[in-house]
């Protein structure tokens, strides 16, 4: 078990330029040995884990209320680390319906229905085998 730290770690880091250190080591922390890969050059039987911002905090002994002091004082470094954990994630999620939400809600892309617009027809079966 990490020794929980008096201090803010992330602060502590941050100010002592060891901030990127910190969270490369956690980021190979989270990755799998790299000889558990089989004839398909995927990995088999991986314990990677998901890198994210609660796995880090507690990788340096903090909980996420030092990230919000590491957002006040250093916004450009939480912004940073905000940025890597997204990257990570959406590098290990492969559902095509996870990324086309993601990027909706990144984008701001939103399907909203105009109220005039015609409503939509919704056929739980083949129309074409009813003949056309």
């Amino acid at each position: 078990m990490r020794k929980i730290a008096p201090e803010n770690p992330l602060l502590l880091a941050a100010r002592n330029g060891r901030l990127n250190a910190k969270l490369n080591n956690y980021l190979n922390e989270c990755r799998a040995p790299p000889d558990e890969e089989c004839n398909h050059g995927k990995r088999k039987n991986a314990e990677d884990r998901i890198p994210n911002l609660a796995g880090f905090c507690r990788s340096v002994g903090c909980g996420l209320s030092a990230f919000d002091e590491l957002l006040h004082e250093f916004p450009h470094l939480a912004d940073y680390l905000c940025a890597v954990f997204e990257d990570e994630a959406l590098n290990a999620i492969r559902s095509p319906a996870f990324w086309n939400a993601h990027f909706k809600e990144r984008f701001g892309v939103h399907s909203e229905v105009p109220d005039n617009a015609a409503p939509v027809l919704v056929f739980e079966h083949d129309i074409e085998e009813d003949g056309a």
